[in-house]
């Protein structure tokens, strides 16, 4: 999500992302800068930022940007003397609103590349600039605050510094909706304005204070980019491991004793450590150390090598090992071979939580408390499959009288410890049992959100695997919310070691001889799934808010970055699936969205933008500004950087035949006919097949890859009968397939043809799977070509399982579910639609009952989205079509591709129903 973190829009609501614009600031601030500026000066708080400007302020669009730093102590006083010197030069800036906000700049989780950006100052010109950087320097030469990554310091400052870069909101978007900051130079060019751990000069841009400032430096930048860093003439930095607002965390060698480490970074003056001790900035860091060298002879974390301070940072080192974290290590329990037996997987369960129980008690017995049990901080040493327990920051060693840190995972939080009551072995208790939760369902951040559905979801898992029922008691035991009557780590060992083991011959997940080995709905699931689709509907119609001009609905964090109209996370996908569902749609949903374009800069995308928006205009009787805006659309130079379905040329070409089959207008399919050509003319040829890369990447799959290309191109062919498009889709659709993995007898694919080896195999709509057997299901349904069905065949059996922790279109069961209703459409067989019912139970184990209807969480199951790609909408859009019938949304199969020979229409009784 560009460089802005989700935390920004999880601030505010505990149910909904939300627009941190809407947030009403405190006033401690703006008091100060109120009681210092004149009459002819106006102060406007909006979120984040609280601006500063004269009445007549005609300030530059770029140019040298001033920016001053803080710590939460000295902000008050920072504010006071920088806003003399600016209010007396007569020179705009903004500042962060109140004590909540520069609190949240401050802490770990905010963006690095914004970290401690207190104050913005806009000189309007280079003499301008030099004088009030120096000025600034002056006053506050007493000050300390963080260090600023993308700037450069004012000789001589701990808190002023400077940068070269845009100071309007002036942006370009992509072909995704994201926008990027930048300005013109004056020859023209459009210049970006990249923010990263480095000071940047445009070209022909000299920095005034030459070669006397201080160098860009963090020891957080990146080290591939860099010469060979060593740090205190011992500690070889060989490469970043990670990032965050705090630090780095870096692989290393010892050179004295040709140990491999870990360093961990700690930037002085940030929030989360001057709050735990204002004296001692590196007091946590230096508390770690203290608990891992009382832990060392436990063997249950890594060994202390040192710690020490590096300029403005300090730096824990400690062996490094050679581990998978229990994230990758729980993949085993179900994806380590093909036809893997439930006592298999039980036998790996039972092994690993008791590993992680006995580490545990160790810890225990020394009198420390681990605090932040999760999934990425449990490791699994490969040479001796030994626990190791890492990044120790949470960790409260119980013989002190230390102040605990007042923080936590999501989900993994017992009450107390969300509550910052004084540490204890329960809380570890409590984590443990949400550990063994969330290697079985990859959902312990929704438990915040809904926990019962967790619940739920853990005994479907444990039900469809053929797991032992004991493990949900276990779990349950673990996780009760009220400490005295927990279960402890003995008892739970005690009966992990109890358990049942499963029948020999049961398989974990299906075999493919078993793909289509499914009951038929019950007439309580054909029940409960009308029953949610109508619930979504009501919710959606009660959430509506028009008084906004942000959003229409709650929506997911990139809803508001990109923007509020798109189909992928913006109204018109919710708009799509109420028009769908009843044939109309409310005119003021249509009326607020219209409004919106003028108000936002649109990719031309079918997913993202314009020709997505235009497309339910069209349906919805707004034919004539649904045309003004295609053509506005069609002119976007974007649509020659991207050729993908969702983002590029082939969504386009997609529009244009929607308009041609609904107006009857041949123009449409002229259109169409000129992006097919310039398609085939831009296409990359190898042995593989045909693809369209991008700039970054030769995507794979459905979205952004030759799959979506190529379902454009069937309907062309369709719609022309030139041959061309038909062979063209073909040979997209073979350069896809080549790249799939297998994975336990399951083809699954990377995101991309140069992703790592690591990188996640996936079997999602937009990537992987389940996106590639709807283009291949849709070759076999025009030609016969029974290699095709072959190839979704193999994807059907690759999204066949429930374990997936995903319900959405883009990711999880809602895209599993289209393309098995795809299958069942193509070939005309209705187990695949049981299928598909057999995933919308598995959905609907998420669902969050409220008066006003029935909703979903969105990405981690962390708030309520309501939006297509990862939100309500497209759950109801699926469960829609699932009781109702009808063809896949956006794409043209009943009118352009032909149907199975014996058509199968839904059940009586799902008709009665719906």
């Amino acid at each position: 999500m560009n460089s802005v973190p989700y935390l920004i829009y999880s601030f505010l609501d505990p149910e909904f992302y939300e627009n941190i614009d809407q947030y009403d600031a405190g006033d401690e601030y703006e008091r100060i800068v109120r009681s210092l500026k004149t009459d002819t000066w106006s102060v406007t708080r909006r979120g984040f930022w609280t601006n500063c400007f004269p009445d007549d302020w005609n300030g530059a669009s770029h140019g040298w940007k001033i920016h001053v730093s803080s710590t939460s102590e000295n902000a008050e006083q920072t504010l006071r003397l920088a806003c003399k010197v600016l209010v007396e030069a007569g020179v705009g800036f903004k500042f962060c609103a109140d004590q909540a906000m520069l609190g949240m700049s401050l802490s770990k989780s905010w963006s690095r590349f914004q970290s401690g950006k207190f104050i913005a100052a806009y000189p309007r010109d280079e003499v301008e600039f030099k004088y009030l950087a120096q000025k600034l320097a002056e006053a506050t030469a007493h000050l300390n605050g963080p260090h600023v990554l993308t700037d450069r310091a004012v000789p001589g400052s701990n808190v002023v510094y400077y940068r070269y870069g845009a100071f309007t909101d002036v942006s370009r978007v992509d072909c995704y909706g994201v926008h990027t900051s930048g300005f013109r130079r004056d020859d023209g060019e459009w210049q970006e304005d990249i923010r990263d751990a480095r000071f940047r000069l445009p070209p022909g841009i000299i920095d005034p204070f030459s070669v006397s400032a201080e160098p860009s430096r963090s020891n957080s930048g990146n080290p591939d980019d860099q010469a060979p860093v060593v740090l205190v003439g011992r500690y070889k930095v060989e490469g970043a491991l990670k990032f965050n607002a705090s630090g780095g965390i870096y692989a290393g060698r010892d050179l004295v004793t040709g140990q491999e480490i870990v360093l961990r970074e700690v930037r002085e003056t940030l929030g989360h450590l001057e709050n735990e001790n204002p004296e001692d900035p590196a007091h946590v860091l230096k508390r770690e150390a203290r608990i891992i060298q009382k832990l060392s002879s436990t063997g249950y974390v890594p060994e202390y090598v040192d710690i020490f301070k590096c300029w403005k940072s300090w730096f824990l080192v400690v062996e490094r090992i050679d581990a998978i974290s229990l994230w990758g290590h729980s993949m085993e329990f179900f994806y380590s071979e093909e036809f893997q037996s439930s006592a298999l997987s039980t036998d790996k369960i039972v092994e690993t939580a008791i590993d992680i129980g006995r580490g545990l008690q160790e810890v225990h017995t020394r009198n420390v408390v681990l605090r932040d049990l999760t999934r990425n901080n449990v490791m699994f040493a490969k040479d001796k499959d030994r626990v190791k327990f890492i990044d120790l920051e949470f960790a409260y060693d119980l013989d002190s009288d230390d102040q605990w840190i007042n923080g936590w995972t999501p989900g993994y939080g017992s009450s107390d410890q969300t509550a910052s009551q004084r540490p204890a072995k329960t809380d570890d208790y409590y984590a443990f049992g949400v550990l063994i939760l969330d290697m079985l369902t990859f959902c312990a951040a929704g438990l915040e959100l809904n926990r019962l559905a967790i619940f739920a979801k853990l005994r479907l898992v444990l039900e469809d695997m053929g797991l032992p029922a004991g493990l949900y008691d276990i779990v349950t035991g673990l996780m009760d919310e009220d400490r005295a009557t927990r279960w402890n780590i003995e008892k739970a060992m005690a009966e992990l070691q109890l358990l049942a083991v499963p029948r020999a011959e049961q398989h974990v997940l299906p075999s493919r001889s078993r793909l289509l080995a499914i009951e038929h709905p019950s007439e309580s699931l054909l029940a409960s799934v009308t029953s949610a689709e109508r619930g979504v509907a009501r919710y959606l119609e009660a959430k509506v808010c028009f008084a906004r001009s942000d959003r229409l609905w709650p929506v997911s964090p990139e809803g508001f970055s990109t923007n509020p109209i798109s189909i992928q996370y913006g109204a018109s996908g919710i708009a799509w699936y109420l028009l769908r569902r009843s044939g109309t749609l409310d005119t003021r949903i249509i009326d607020w969205i219209e409004a919106r374009l003028g108000e936002h800069d649109c990719p031309p995308g079918l997913y993202s933008g314009l020709s997505g928006v235009s497309l339910l205009l069209l349906y919805s009787g707004r034919e004539q500004t649904a045309r003004k805006i295609l053509a506005v659309a069609e002119e976007s130079p974007l649509l020659s950087t991207n050729s993908s379905l969702y983002f590029g040329a082939a969504g386009m070409g997609m529009a244009y035949l929607h308009f041609w089959k609904t107006t009857g207008d041949s123009k449409f399919l002229h259109l169409a006919e000129n992006v097919g050509s310039r398609l085939l003319a831009s296409a990359a040829s190898n042995d593989r097949g045909l693809s369209w890369p991008t700039a970054k990447a030769t995507y794979l799959g459905l979205g952004d890859g030759q799959c979506g290309i190529a379902i454009f191109l069937l309907s062309l062919f369709k719609a022309t009968g030139q041959e061309v498009f038909l062979a063209t889709a073909k040979k997209a659709i073979e350069f896809d397939c080549s790249y799939g993995v297998l994975v336990a007898g399951r083809t699954v694919w990377k995101t991309h043809t140069e992703a790592r080896e690591g990188s996640p195999n996936l079997p999602h709509m937009r990537f992987g799977s389940a996106g590639v057997g709807s283009a291949c299901i849709r070759y076999f349904a025009e030609t016969g070509d029974r290699r095709f069905l072959d190839h979704a065949e193999e994807c059907a059996h690759a999204i066949r399982p429930r374990i997936s922790n995903k319900i959405w279109q883009d990711e999880g069961s809602s895209g599993y579910g289209e393309f098995l209703l795809d299958m069942h459409h193509f070939t005309g067989d209705s187990r695949y639609r049981d299928l598909a019912f057999h995933h919308a139970e598995a959905i609907l184990v998420h669902g969050l009952t409220r008066p006003e209807g029935m909703a979903f969480g969105g990405v981690d199951h962390y708030k309520i989205c309501s939006d297509y790609a990862s939100g309500s909408a497209g759950i109801g859009m699926f469960l829609h079509r699932l009781v109702k019938g009808g063809n896949r949304f956006l794409l043209l199969d009943d009118e352009l591709l032909a149907t199975p020979a014996v058509a199968q229409p839904l059940d009586a009784d799902i008709r009665a129903l719906a």
